[in-house]
């Protein structure tokens, strides 16, 4: 199966492209060994000019970006947000994003990026971080500690646990954040539901996991969904399985069996049958299309 975690060439569009508008910090070897729970491929500081243009379909890891200043936009999985200084935003392993500055007032932004094992997703998930763009957050002092690991080491053997504190405190500053923005007015089950179903397109993930992580029965999780969302959590997984499938046929190459196991279908035969269902045509039929040329 083709792996989405590889860290080759991870940025070799963007510094070969935009050559200049970067200080970029590498280390190397990417995986030194093989339980390390985070390793880090690079960090850095982008002044990007008026045409910044960066385009990852799908992103092979997690990517961290603050704007410090200036204006630019970010699409993460066909959702378009306007940035600005104050913004960050989160790029899932797997999302397909593009993100460019505003030809006026270019961005410029801090970020690192790096790959961890499940922990991280399973993070983000228990303390409701689901989503992708944070607005008027003051996340500079994390970047300034990250940066100055610069110094320290090259080897992401001595990496991993300090910046494994920095990430780990800045998505508490996160989490903070985000109840601060949202008026008490008691527990929500299905929005948390929700939450934990969007950041488990491709993660395995059964009822049972749910309730257990939401403390509820099995079946008043499911009536409490559909009464909000109008379907079950079930058929709300498949339809978000779905249309990752639709960017992932358009943008790769990958076969059905490929992203059939990426986004946790129980076969192909199980993805082309719930993607027909859904869309009205097969898989194959559906690529076909997409990549014929407009008349």
């Amino acid at each position: 199966m083709k792996k989405y975690n590889s860290f080759k060439g991870i940025r070799s569009h963007d510094i070969s492209e935009y050559r200049g508008l970067e200080k970029e910090v590498k280390f190397t070897p990417y995986f030194s060994n093989d339980i390390n729970p985070l390793k880090v491929s690079c960090f850095g500081i982008t002044n990007p000019d008026k045409d910044y243009f960066i385009a990852r379909n799908p992103s092979p890891c997690y990517i961290i970006e603050y704007v410090v200043s200036g204006t630019g936009y970010i699409e993460i999985n066909n959702q378009r947000e306007k940035l600005s200084a104050g913004d960050a935003y989160i790029i899932h392993q797997g999302d397909f994003c593009k993100y460019y500055a505003d030809k006026k007032d270019p961005y410029k932004k801090y970020w690192i990026n790096f790959a961890t094992l499940p922990f991280f997703e399973e993070m983000l998930r228990a303390y409701d971080i689901s989503d992708r763009v944070i607005k008027g957050i003051d996340l500079g002092s994390y970047f300034d500690e990250i940066f100055k690991l610069e110094s320290v080491t090259s080897n992401n053997d001595d990496l991993y646990i300090p910046i494994s504190k920095i990430i780990f405190c800045m998505m508490m500053d996160i989490a903070q954040h985000k109840k601060n923005a949202i008026p008490a007015i008691g527990y929500d089950l299905a929005s948390s539901v929700k939450a934990i179903l969007d950041c488990s397109v491709n993660q395995q993930i059964t009822m049972d996991d749910i309730a257990r992580e939401v403390y509820r029965s099995k079946n008043e999780v499911i009536r409490q969904f559909k009464r909000r969302y109008g379907i079950t959590p079930y058929a709300y997984l498949i339809d978000i399985r779905v249309r990752r499938a639709k960017n992932i046929l358009q943008n790769t190459s990958s076969t059905l069996a490929e992203i059939a196991e990426y986004l946790c279908f129980s076969s192909e035969y199980h993805f082309s049958n719930c993607f027909k269902k859904r869309v009205g045509e097969s898989p194959r039929e559906f690529r076909r299309k997409a990549r014929e040329p407009s008349s």
